[in-house]
């Protein structure tokens, strides 16, 4: 194999898990409404920092995770910064626990990212409210959390099935935080 097809090859499959973090990013500005009236929107891009903060950080780097959460944000119509806030503390977050993570089955892994998922939306949430100084009903964050959390399971695989294309690290733990 010649060293320019090597390098599209290289080229082409971090394109892979990329491209899906893209169409997810798309799908996280979509919101969903319920038979209750209500309108939820599922944290996919909660559920790509915490994958990744785990499994290959240094595919989300800090600046990217603040870039897309200034882009969520400008688009989505919420306060600039808040998104980039709860992405970093996310990211910042889990990548010191990756140790322990790695190691664990997925249940764990979805239990965790749970908890993470319910104390990103909470903290939006009271974020929002002090920063407007008016408090929106919590039955959609509510809803958001629930829905994220059953939709994890489908989305790490999605994500897992993208890392697989990635060329393999050297070690199992040698990604900078």
């Amino acid at each position: 194999m010649s060293a320019m097809s090597e390098q599209l090859d290289m080229f082409l499959r971090i394109c892979v898990p990329y491209g899906v973090m893209f169409i997810l990013f798309i799908f996280n500005m979509v919101f969903f409404s319920t038979p209750l009236s209500t309108t939820i929107e599922i944290p996919f891009v909660v559920m790509i920092v915490y994958y990744w903060s785990i499994y290959r950080p240094t595919l989300i780097s800090p600046l990217l995770v603040f870039i897309a959460g200034i882009c969520l944000d400008s688009l989505s119509g919420f306060p600039l910064g808040l998104s980039s806030f709860v992405f970093l503390v996310i990211r910042k977050m889990v990548s010191e626990q990756r140790l322990f993570l790695t190691g664990q089955p997925f249940t764990v892994i979805w239990l965790g990212f749970g908890v993470v998922s319910a104390l990103s939306a909470l903290i939006q949430w009271v974020l929002f409210g002090l920063m407007h100084m008016h408090w929106t009903p919590i039955q959609p964050v509510n809803f958001t959390i629930i829905a994220g959390i059953l939709l994890f399971p489908v989305i790490a695989l999605l994500l897992n099935l993208s890392h697989r294309v990635l060329p393999l690290l050297p070690d199992q733990y040698s990604a900078v935080k």
